[in-house]
């Protein structure tokens, strides 16, 4: 018969507690420590449902069925609160094939004591009809047997558990220690209303309130996990995303142990051993020690950590990038540690170095090569030029045809001279051996000196060179590349002008900079070969006006040492009417700052 009794409302109210909390967790279900929770929830429900059913419905036949369904549910979600408890210690590695047969025999005795029960009396010694508060309801005596299975088999477990929530107390640091001592509260609280109900403490007469504290323990555990973010860790760092890594990942908890790595983690390290969850860094890399040595010396306060790391099966080289997690309250929840391959990349830069070294020796030799004409060729040369000269001077008035050859090897010899000049001139600049020493200096100085050289050269052509450079403009330059800038715009002013024409330099006062010009009558350029004039790269070659070759080296050294001494160079023509070269060099700057 069906009956209002107040303890179904309690009761119901728990199951509900019970199946809403369950709901709200299960969202979570990828959590251990949640799918754990979920299994004393579902104990909850399973012995609130039939306790609070029992209640209400008097019947002899399934009055025996549900008080076998509620020790069920109780020994279930005691399961539950032990497998809770080792995953918030964070001892999952203990959770053997043995231990798990351990922890589902005491639910499975009680299942089978239930099936014997009409049979042997195993579950209950009796149970009967009594009246409590002008209420009917069933009054039970459980066996002795299964007293002994269910008070022994929680104790046992509930003393591991304590040993384990001490131990970890001992392990942890003052900050982490809170979360362990309120872990205790609920285990005493269970264990002291089961206590006092077999000693005749009962507060609410005719309820066994040990159930129900079971419920209080699982509300507690939820509140403890969402309060602590205890494994908040794993969700954050271990997701599908690093799983599919290539790199490996392994994470740490605070206490250096291992918690979680990714598929390629466990190829590198694992190596098919078993249980190595929550092991030691010392268990986890028992095969490179050097990783777990490096760890224990790595700064707590860093944030970000890098090493290089050798392994030996297989060979390869690693960069290891590890990073601290820190929770809300800046306490250190653990390291996350990414593998990163670097061996091809250490083979390239072996490559690179095999290279650099075969690309100095290759410049050691251009260096010795260019020395040697430096020093063996240069001087000869400039003795062959010497000579020609005065052997033209001397046969000019006597024989005419003589006197064109060797004006011809003076201008030949001219040429090769000056493109020696150029080259060594450039690869001292390449190699960096170009000494700079700018100072202020007098243009018209340079201009004259650059003038003087090319009087001959000038004379034998029936070239006029004229100089209109004020006396008073200063310039601050290493005077020596500006007159190799000059020497050379002159030496192209005179190849490529008509006999009979006028070369001139002039120089203009344009603020903080004086503006030098070298201008010609001669053959002119066009649009594309004055792209071409300054890019390294590109070919320049042209003619003379007297068979003279060019090659276009004179103006990119040019460009090099005006850029040194922060000037400007351009060059511009119409193609028919000769060339201007124009070249922009700084004034000196007084201790006002002031030109």
């Amino acid at each position: 018969m069906w009956q209002f009794h107040p303890y179904s409302l309690l009761l119901g109210f728990t199951f509900g507690l019970n199946f809403i909390l369950g709901l709200f967790v299960l969202r979570s279900f990828r959590l251990r420590i949640v799918r754990y929770l979920l299994v004393m929830l579902f104990g909850c429900l399973i012995w609130s449902g039939a306790y609070g059913i029992d209640f209400a419905f008097i019947h002899q036949d399934w009055h025996y069925f549900f008080i076998s369904t509620v020790h069920f549910g109780v020994t279930i979600a005691s399961t539950g609160a032990v497998l809770t408890g080792i995953e918030f210690t964070q001892n999952k590695h203990l959770l053997t094939k043995k231990m798990w047969l351990l922890l589902i025999l005491q639910p499975l005795l009680i299942l089978i004591f239930a099936i014997l029960n009409p049979l042997f009396h195993t579950l209950l010694s009796d149970t009967y009809l009594s009246t409590v508060e002008n209420r009917i309801q069933w009054i039970q005596e459980v066996s002795p047997l299964t007293t002994l299975i269910e008070f022994g088999g929680s104790g046992l477990w509930s003393i591991f558990i304590f040993k384990m929530i001490l131990q970890a107390i001992r392990q942890s640091s003052s900050q982490v220690r809170l979360r362990f001592y309120l872990l205790l509260l609920p285990y005493f609280l269970v264990w002291g209303v089961a206590i006092g109900h077999q000693f005749g403490f009962r507060p609410i007469s005719g309820l066994n309130l040990t159930p129900v504290t079971l419920s209080f323990h699982a509300l507690w555990m939820f509140f403890s996990i969402a309060y602590f973010k205890m494994y908040d860790l794993v969700p954050l760092v271990r997701s599908e995303i690093v799983d599919e890594l290539e790199e490996p990942v392994v994470i740490l908890d605070a206490n250096e142990r291992v918690v979680d790595w990714n598929f390629a983690a466990e190829q590198l390290f694992v190596h098919g051993r078993k249980y190595l969850s929550l092991t030691t860094t010392e268990d986890f890399f028992d095969t490179c020690p050097e990783i777990s040595q490096k760890i224990k010396v790595l700064p707590e306060k860093r944030i970000h950590s890098q090493w290089s790391w050798v392994s030996t099966n297989p060979i390869k080289n690693w960069e290891i990038k590890a990073k601290r997690i820190w929770d809300r309250n800046r306490l250190n929840m653990g390291l996350v540690m990414v593998f990163h391959d670097v061996t091809e990349q250490r083979l390239l830069e072996k490559r690179m170095i095999e290279a650099n070294h075969i690309l100095q020796l290759g410049n050691a030799t251009k260096d010795r090569f260019l020395s040697i004409i430096s020093h063996d060729l240069r001087g000869p040369l400039t003795g062959i030029k010497t000579l020609l000269r005065i052997l033209n001077e001397k046969v000019h008035s006597k024989d005419k045809e003589i006197s064109e050859m060797t004006q011809s090897l003076v201008d030949a010899t001219e040429s090769i001279f000056s493109l020696l000049e150029n080259l060594l001139e450039w690869s001292k600049l390449q190699r960096g051996q170009e000494e700079f020493y700018p100072k202020t200096y007098s243009l018209e100085s340079i201009v004259s000196e650059a003038v003087q050289v090319f009087e001959l050269s000038a004379k034998n052509k029936n070239l006029t060179l004229k100089v209109q450079v004020p006396t008073h403009a200063f310039v601050y330059c290493d005077d020596r590349m500006i007159f190799t800038v000059i020497r050379n715009l002159m030496s192209n002013a005179i190849k490529f002008s008509h006999r009979g024409t006028e070369i001139l330099l002039s120089a203009a006062d344009v603020g903080t900079s004086w503006e030098l010009q070298v201008k010609d009558t001669g053959v002119g350029m066009n649009s594309e070969t004055i792209a071409k004039l300054f890019q390294v790269g590109e070919t320049v070659k042209s003619i003379g006006t007297g068979g003279e070759n060019g090659n276009g080296v004179g103006l990119l050294l040019c460009k090099e040492f005006i850029d040194m001494n922060a000037g400007t160079i351009s060059g511009k023509s119409d193609g028919m009417n000769g060339s201007t070269f124009i070249i922009t060099l700084p004034k000196p700057v007084n201790s006002f700052g002031r030109v």
